[in-house]
């Protein structure tokens, strides 16, 4: 397929809108409620560590940015409760980050809002219309992540 660039023009036009609308969003009175004093990137570290523990480089690796971002972030979810550090059971020098209750708590919590609010978002559509569009963001991202960081693995946001 060969995008023309008109057509190629229209899809940044509607994904820089669609960042400056999520990025409204997140500064909103209604989510600075929901998640206190963290910075919103730091709950990607949340979504990461549901699936289990891990080294503070790991996580870094997984979310794909510098490991002193990282340590910020973790400090800040320490510091609410949601992580907590604990020796590593292989290796007591290091330590690993573990999600605490309020941390699960809080992954279940940001998920549900935004299931609701992407559902409501998309009641009026059909169910095949949304397995598209699920299926090819999927395979947009996948060709991009594959262009711009082909070394890194997959992270969850």
């Amino acid at each position: 397929m060969t995008a023309t660039p008109e057509r190629l023009d229209e899809m940044f036009v509607a994904l820089s809108r669609y960042t400056r609308l999520r990025a409204r969003a997140l500064h909103t009175d209604i989510w600075n409620d929901r998640i206190g004093s963290v910075e919103t990137a730091a709950y990607r570290a949340l979504f990461v560590l549901r699936h289990g523990p891990m080294r503070s480089r790991d996580l870094a690796e997984r979310l794909v940015t510098d490991p002193s971002t990282t340590s910020r972030h973790v400090a800040q979810l320490v510091k609410e409760g949601f992580v907590r550090r604990e020796a590593h059971p292989e290796d007591g020098r290091a330590s690993r980050l573990v999600l605490t209750d309020d941390g699960h708590a809080k992954v279940c919590e940001i998920a549900e809002s935004r299931r609701r609010l992407v559902g409501e978002t998309v009641a009026d559509w059909t169910d095949e219309e949304f397995d598209t569009f699920v299926e090819l963001l999927g395979r947009f991202v996948d060709a991009v992540e594959t262009r711009i960081a082909p070394c890194t693995s997959k992270g969850d946001s």
